[in-house]
């Protein structure tokens, strides 16, 4: 009897000491492994290379460098969609402003050979050349101002930048805008752009407008003889007072210088 409670106490202690050495609880072996096996998991996704290939049959794979250039290539050559729109540019012209404005220069008549008449009625030639033009005008305006009426006569309008010169027939001219008729005096010849005005502000490198010629017109009158000639500004009696005026200065040191010889001479005989 006492033998067999000695044994089995000592089956009890033995079973106590050697389950957990031994791992001979399969619930807690197995909780062991679970815990093992999560504890290993991060460790092992971090060393595992990701994968590149999509698996066979995915139909979500990203379309390859090529594919994306040519869908890319194709959208921009077709409608247009997916790809920015071209604009276009106009590229303009820097012009420093520092440079002098266009300018016009008369060639015809020659104005270094003196002031220029013109009968009122007879053709006048005008030709000139531009200078210092970077953007030219399509077409300039040509007009002549005579300050004796203070009216503006125009010559041509739209002459081409090409052709720079005139001929005005002075004669078959009708002016326009119920204007007076052509008269004596001094005319200003104006050039300037069609597209601005005589009172635009020079700009650099475009025409400025020109006023720099200037020229006498007249009637003429028909061929009077001397002998018929009335001088309206002519005064007849001018010429006799003249006359009279003379002698008379030519008596009176005439007599003084008489006089004042024959005093010296008497004083000293």
């Amino acid at each position: 009897m006492h033998f067999t409670r000695s044994l089995f106490l000592s089956s009890l202690l033995w079973l106590s000491i050697s389950g957990p050495v031994l791992g001979a609880d399969p619930a807690e072996r197995l909780k062991r492994q679970a815990r093992e096996s999560s504890d290993a998991s991060p460790s092992a996704s971090a060393t595992t290379p990701p994968r590149t290939t999509p698996p066979p049959g995915s139909t979500d794979s990203a379309p390859s460098p090529s594919q994306s250039q040519g869908r890319g290539s194709g959208s921009g050559s077709g409608s247009g969609s997916g790809s920015a729109p071209a604009t276009k540019t106009t590229k303009g012209i820097f012009i420093d402003p520092r440079l002098p404005p266009g300018g016009v220069v008369i060639q015809t008549p020659v104005t270094t050979s003196g002031s220029q008449y013109y009968k009122i009625g007879q053709t006048i030639t005008i030709g000139w050349n531009y200078t210092s033009l970077i953007i030219s005008p399509s077409a300039v305006n040509v007009e002549a101002f005579c300050s004796d009426n203070s009216q503006t006569y125009t010559i041509a309008q739209n002459v081409s930048i090409a052709k720079p010169s005139i001929v005005w027939d002075t004669g078959s001219y009708v002016p326009k805008n119920d204007q007076p008729p052509l008269a004596m005096g001094i005319y200003t010849l104006l050039i300037y752009d069609e597209k601005s005005a005589i009172t635009a502000v020079p700009v650099a490198g475009n025409l400025a407008p020109f006023n720099g010629f200037k020229f006498g017109m007249y009637t003429p009158r028909p061929y009077t003889p001397l002998a018929d000639f009335d001088c309206p500004t002519c005064e007849k009696s001018s010429a006799a007072s003249l006359d009279l005026v003379a002698v008379r200065t030519l008596v009176l040191f005439g007599t003084i210088f008489s006089l004042s010889f024959g005093l010296f001479f008497g004083l000293f005989v």
